[in-house]
């Protein structure tokens, strides 16, 4: 458990003595990193930090701390918004060695209240506020990652027509490398699956990877900080919208994407995102499968990484076992209804 102290001697000794830790608290639910807030007193003035650090056993997602906090430090140098970097420590005794990334508070929120309110007035808001999400990702998804420095450290795809086979190959490197259990449906399904990979892309993009509401920091309904990088690859920009959020149903999904496409310079293939509707609930069963593994040793009882990483991971099982064998538009309307957003109230306005 970490302590106000210890905060206190592992600020200052990355900033100076100058610096006063006067509060912090927990984020939850935290399952797969933790993360604090930290507040400090400099020169009399008030500064705010998150620390985030990867949870007993490991993280949920198999991506480490280290490779998330330099997707940020590249970002922050770029149009696109992000909180400053300040510092990555490997093995620090303040979080028992595992490894820690701290970066400036962003004042924002990741909610947007009376978002669903109803009405004409509130439907409009909802279409102005899925615009912006649009011009943020179309930003990042038109970076140079040569000249950014991300494809240094990034895999990158031999050409954008292989972006869904090199993602594909990736992910099951990983779910074999994580599983806890054999899952022959989740297998079937990735043979299949393979069968329909897009075989074009408009470009290389560097792809968020989990995006939309509650994954952004926002204030006046504008975008101060596109956050949460653990899962950010080089592939076809059509992923990151298959994984939005909830942003395609805020308004009307083709003027939010066409929107996306002017300010972007390039097209979305609808059949494409069709595929990466459906891949996105495969590539959920080893993200959360692997949180299982360390429940299982022992190394971390919360009892969510057991609900996480068995249970809802038999349900995605159990999703795509409904879609294996259907034409990939019918599969992509049954992930569509099942995922409905969870920001979204039912009885949202339309």
């Amino acid at each position: 458990m970490i302590e106000l102290e210890a905060l206190q001697d592992y600020f200052a000794g990355h900033m100076g003595s100058d610096v006063r830790v006067t509060r912090f608290r927990r984020t939850f639910p935290g399952i797969s990193r933790e993360t604090f807030l930290v507040w400090t007193e400099e020169k009399g003035a008030e500064g705010g930090y998150v620390f985030r650090t990867d949870a007993l056993g490991g993280p949920i997602c198999p991506v480490p701390l280290e490779y998330e906090y330099r997707i940020i430090k590249g970002l922050h140098a770029t149009a696109v918004p992000v909180a400053e970097p300040l510092w990555f420590d490997a093995a620090p005794a303040i979080a028992e060695g595992r490894p820690v990334m701290v970066r400036r508070m962003v004042d924002g929120s990741n909610d947007i209240p009376g978002l669903y309110d109803e009405g004409a007035e509130a439907a409009a808001r909802r279409q102005r506020v899925a615009l912006e999400h649009a011009e943020k990702l179309a930003t990042l998804h038109s970076l140079d990652l040569d000249a950014t420095g991300f494809s240094d450290f990034v895999d990158i795809p031999a050409s954008a027509a292989e972006c869904a086979r090199a993602d594909y190959d990736r992910w099951m490197r990983i779910f074999r490398e994580v599983r806890t259990d054999p899952f022959p449906l989740v297998t079937e399904a990735a043979f299949w699956l393979e069968e329909h990979l897009p075989t074009s892309a408009p470009r290389i993009s560097l792809c968020k990877g989990n995006n939309g509401m509650g994954e952004e920091i926002w204030k006046d309904d504008r975008i101060v900080a596109l956050s949460d990088w653990e899962l950010a690859f080089a592939g076809d920009p059509a992923q990151d919208w298959a994984l939005s959020q909830g942003m395609l149903t805020l308004g009307d999904a083709e003027t939010t994407l066409g929107h996306y496409e002017d300010v972007a310079g390039f097209a979305i293939d609808r059949s494409s995102l069709d595929f990466y509707r459906v891949w996105e609930v495969w590539k959920a069963v080893p993200t959360l499968n692997n949180g299982l593994r360390p429940f299982l040793s022992g190394k971390n009882p919360r009892a969510p990484r057991l609900n996480l990483g068995f249970g809802r991971v038999k349900l995605f099982e159990q999703l795509l076992g409904m879609m294996i064998g259907k034409p990939m538009d019918e599969a992509a309307h049954i992930v569509a209804e099942w995922r409905k957003s969870p920001y979204r109230p039912e009885n949202a306005a339309n």
